[in-house]
């Protein structure tokens, strides 16, 4: 199995790709979607679109998973990030893949085994499971956070099904 994971970003936005076989998790590749330069919302929003659409057609994932976007206090901002990340959504959606989310609580207890943990302790448990030496951007961990979470949650759902069919 293949996942785009997805940390939304108003100007920068995480993605990874995690490969897993049921026993490991592999990373493919994984990069920020930098808009930071580009003026007006419109223009980001199909910069962001073209981006993960290429991401996808690269890479090839089976489906693609984010990070629900929470609302702050400052309301134009959630609401840009909002955009953003259903730009992202579309852009996987109109390549025919699922589009998964997941809160981040639920994100870091998949990961780090609570669900308040800090973006460090998720970090930490990201390099762990790739395999990963060195320093390691946070918004590219976030995104293979969010691969990883999904991965653990279809390989679950599956062995609860294959545990049913065989009573």
């Amino acid at each position: 199995m293949r996942i785009l994971g997805i940390d939304p970003g108003s100007q920068i936005m995480g993605w990874a790709v995690i490969e897993s076989d049921d026993n490991s998790y592999k990373h493919i590749y994984s990069g920020v979607i930098n808009s930071k330069g580009i003026a007006g919302i419109p223009d980001r929003l199909w910069f962001i679109y073209k981006e993960v659409t290429g991401i996808i057609d690269t890479y090839k994932p089976d489906a693609a998973a984010i990070e629900t976007v929470f609302f702050s206090k400052n309301q134009k901002s959630s609401f840009v990030l909002v955009q953003t990340a259903t730009s992202a959504m579309l852009a996987a959606l109109n390549k025919g893949l699922s589009v998964n989310e997941y809160q981040p609580m639920m994100i870091k207890k998949a990961l780090a085994g609570y669900g308040r943990a800090d973006k460090d302790q998720v970090q930490f448990m990201v390099k762990r499971l790739l395999n990963i030496n060195g320093a390691l951007l946070l918004d590219r961990s976030d995104a293979m956070a969010v691969a990883i979470c999904h991965i653990n949650s279809v390989q679950f759902k599956n062995r609860l099904l294959k545990d049913a069919a065989s009573y």
